[in-house]
Formats: C-alpha cells, sequence, structure tokens
C-alpha cells in the first residue's frame, strides 16, 4: 500500500475527488433497496455494468434520477420484488 511522509508542521488541507470504482458503485446500488429514503449517490462510473444495474433498479420500481453527468437520486419506496420472479426479467 502506498504511503505519504508528511514533514514540517504545516496542516495537509485540499481536496480529493477519486475516480468512480465499478465494484463499489455497484455495491453502494444495491444498498439502495435497503432503505424507502432517498439516497444521493455522487461520482457514478457511466459504464455498461452500473448502468444496467441502474436499468434494473427501475425495472424494480426504484425511483431514479440522473441529476448531472455522474450524479443519480434513487427512492427504493415501493420496490416490485415479485418483479424478480416474472417472465419479464
Amino acid at each position: 500500500m502506498a504511503t505519504f511522509k508528511v514533514k514540517g508542521g504545516l496542516k495537509l488541507k485540499g481536496d480529493l475527488h477519486p475516480q468512480g470504482a465499478k465494484n463499489e458503485a455497484l455495491q453502494i446500488l444495491c444498498a439502495v433497496l435497503l432503505t424507502p429514503e432517498q439516497i444521493i449517490m455522487e461520482n457514478v462510473p457511466n459504464i455498461r455494468d452500473v448502468n444496467i444495474l441502474i436499468d434494473l433498479l427501475r425495472d424494480l420500481n426504484v425511483t431514479v434520477k440522473q441529476i448531472d453527468e455522474t450524479t443519480y437520486s434513487f427512492k427504493a419506496e415501493s420496490v416490485d420484488i415479485n418483479y424478480l420472479s416474472s417472465d419479464e426479467r
């Protein structure tokens, strides 16, 4: 693992904006099913796996709104569990 060595008496400050990572995004997207409250997710990578999962959440009646290019709002207050056992899938 990389490390940073800090010398001197100056405090560190600044911003870090990590690139969206697929594996983390997929896990967090699945977690929106655990609450009926609105979840805002930023830095969502625009890749096929993530987009397919977002479409699946829509099919489960999760309200999905794209706020900007990499930010989404999710609200899973009326999830349709029966969709998983239907012929539509």
